[in-house]
This record gives structure tokens, sequence and C-alpha cells, in this order.
């Protein structure tokens, strides 16, 4: 019963705003369903007016949280806009009420974290049904959610990490993070990592990740935020060659500060994939609460002043398509010590007149003669961190 009222307590804490969406120019469909063995679920989708059949597309799937309707995160993401403005589809899975009763995304159940079962087969499958109805490019097919509906989006980039290139939290959680991330935090990052890696089979790789969180979150406190992004990272240290051995850094490779609009202060923080490209992004908003930063100022979960998530997530999507390596970023530094001189190098003389190698040519006359310096250099230099 005490874990019963956790759950529903989590769910009652994840709600976020109810407010109604207006449909836009191009084609909105509202009041359809999809089912499959494991059950049922609703959905709205708007295709935007540049739309043509032949022509592939990119394709957003944006999971609302909890007490939420579709048509009331549309409203609060202002999704729809953006899809018309910078041309991709955009759809709406909506949870129903018999398969929970505050239509929460059942992220926290066992029974719905795994591939090919429960709503993760939902929402890939109503995935594959419009990717199988509309002309949608299958390399830019991304997934975001808020609150309930971020813990989930995480669990479908570890289900079916071979369907989205790119996945996007807005105040959510870690996979498998468990009830206790509303209100609390989330499960052990380093052990959430290998779950995730061990739950994409033979289709894990690593999964590009934005993720946004407000500081002043008492409904999803901010280190679920910070454990979702270690959680990331861990999932794709295993998925890039097999094994846990600091491949990915765990550092931000840079930390760049500003203020929307609005007036709200942020910081964003890069990480890299140890290959020299972008993996993440993690922005947080100095004073925000549980909300969709820079939402529509009529929903109650919107913190209108904030940056715009919806536009840094889809400018994300964008630049990660499925099967490529993310935008130059850098980062490809070794995250354990370093020694000097490398293994198996020779070793430098440490006294007299350093030689060119046999065979190189004499210096040009008049060249000064090199000599050995006083000490050996100091490594690393003193500018450097031992730990990049």
């Amino acid at each position: 019963m005490a874990i019963a009222c956790a759950i529903v307590a989590s769910a009652v804490a994840l709600h976020p705003a109810v407010t109604q969406a207006e449909p836009l120019n191009g084609n909105l469909s509202i009041g359809d369903t999809y089912s499959n063995p494991a059950g049922a679920i609703g959905y709205e989708f708007y295709v935007p007016p540049s739309y043509q059949a032949g022509t592939p597309m990119p394709l957003v799937i944006a999971l609302h949280g909890c007490t939420q309707t579709a048509a009331q995160f549309r409203t609060l993401s202002h999704l729809d806009d953006l899809a018309a403005a910078d041309g991709f589809i955009v759809a709406y899975p909506e949870q129903t009420e018999a398969n929970n009763s505050l239509r929460c995304w059942n992220w926290f159940t066992d029974a719905n974290v795994n591939r090919a079962a429960g709503e993760p087969s939902l929402i890939a499958g109503l995935t594959l049904q419009l990717e199988s109805q509309y002309s949608v490019d299958p390399r830019h097919v991304s997934i975001t959610g808020l609150s309930a509906g971020g813990a989930m989006a995480s669990v479908m980039a570890a289900t079916y990490p071979d369907l989205y290139s790119a996945v996007g939290v807005g105040s959510g959680c870690e996979y498998t993070a468990g009830a206790a991330c509303a209100g609390y935090k989330s499960a052990d990052p380093e052990q959430a990592g290998k779950r995730a890696y061990e739950a994409m089979g033979a289709f894990a790789r690593p999964v590009p990740f934005i993720v946004f969180q407000g500081d002043q979150d008492k409904t999803v406190p901010p280190v679920n935020a910070d454990q979702l992004v270690r959680t990331q990272q861990i999932t794709a240290d295993w998925a890039d060659d097999g094994q846990e051995n600091h491949s990915v850094p765990s550092a931000a490779v840079k930390t760049v500060s500003g203020k929307s609009k609005g007036g709200r202060s942020y910081t964003v923080k890069y990480y890299s994939d140890g290959h020299g490209h972008e993996l993440g992004e993690y922005w947080v908003i100095k004073g925000m609460g549980h909300a969709w930063s820079g939402g529509d100022p009529s929903a109650q979960y919107s913190d209108a002043a904030g940056p715009d998530e919806s536009e840094a997530m889809y400018d994300f999507f964008a630049t990660h398509p499925l099967g490529d390596p993310g935008p130059a970023l850098g980062g490809n530094t070794p995250t354990g010590p370093i020694t000097w001189p490398p293994t198996g190098w020779p070793t430098s003389p440490t006294t007299g007149t350093p030689t060119a190698p046999t065979g190189w040519p004499a210096p040009p006359t008049g060249w000064p003669t090199p000599t050995q310096p006083a000490s050996p250099l100091p490594w690393p230099p003193h500018s450097l961190s031992k730990r990049p």
C-alpha cells in the first residue's frame, strides 16, 4: 500500500498545465487511436502546410505529462507553430485513463521500460505508423516530453535507439529512475546507464540528448537532471565500444551563460561523445520551477519568461540525424591522469647536446646549436589540469 501511495503521489506531482490548443494552418488531426496487443493510446498530430508527399520531412514525437492531454501539451509547447515555421511533422501520443487514471505515462513500472512491450511498444508503433502514412525522413525522427512525458522519452531512447535519432527531456527523469524521482532523486545513474545500454540490445549506440531543468523545481528536483545527464553519458560509454572505459568524458567541454528575452538567466553545458562531436546539452534555467521554458503564457506550467525550450530542442534534433555524429565540439581528452612520456616512447637524453637522428640533413650554416634544458620539463604544464 505504501508503494502504491508513493507512485500516486509522484504522479500527482508530475502534472503540467491544462489549457486548450487552437488549430493552425496545415493539417491537424485529433481524436485518433493507435492500438497493438499491448493496448491502445490516443494521439493528435500536426502536418505543416509546407508538407509535400514524396519529400521526406522530420518527425517529432512529443509526450505530455500527468493529468494532461495531447491538446493541452500542444498549447503549452507551441510545437505546432514551430513545425509550421521550420517544416516538420509533430505527433502527440495521449495516455488513456484506462492505462493510468491520472494519464501518467507508466515510466516507473517494470512492464513499461522494455522494447516490444507495454507503452514503449505503443509509442514506437505509432511512430512507425506515421512513417508509413507520411513522407518522413527516418534519419530525423526524435522524441521529447515534459515531466512524466520526459521520463518516458528517456525510456524510448533506451528501448528504441534505432528509431529515434535524439531525445529531449524537460523536467524529467533518467531511465528506470523510479517513483522517487518526484520530489527526491533518481536511482544511481551508473546503474541506470548500464541498464539502458542493456535495454538497447543489438541496437546499442550513443543517443544524443538535450535536457532542460529549472533550478527551483520542487516537483522534480534539479539533482534528477544531473543524474539524467550522467546516465546518458554512461550509456554512451557502454554503447560506443561495448565496455565502460571512460571513453565519454563526464565534464562539459564548454559552458555558456545567457539571458532570455523574458529576462531569465540560464546556463548551457555542452558534452562531447569523446570523439570530437557533441553528444548532449544541459540547460539550467535560473529561477524556474517545474515548467516548460518559454511556453505559452496562458498555460499554468509554462515559464513564458525562459528561453524557448521547444526551439532549442528542435535545433538540437536537426543537427543530430540518426547515423551521423553531432556537430564538431572537441572534448576527446582522456578522463584519467595524463602520463608523460606516453607508454612506448623512447626515453629522451637528460644530459649533453641533443643530436639529430641518423640520416637527417645537417642544419644550415650559422644555425645555433640546440642545448638541453637545465632540468626536465614539468608535465602536465601548470596551466593544464590532470583531470580535464
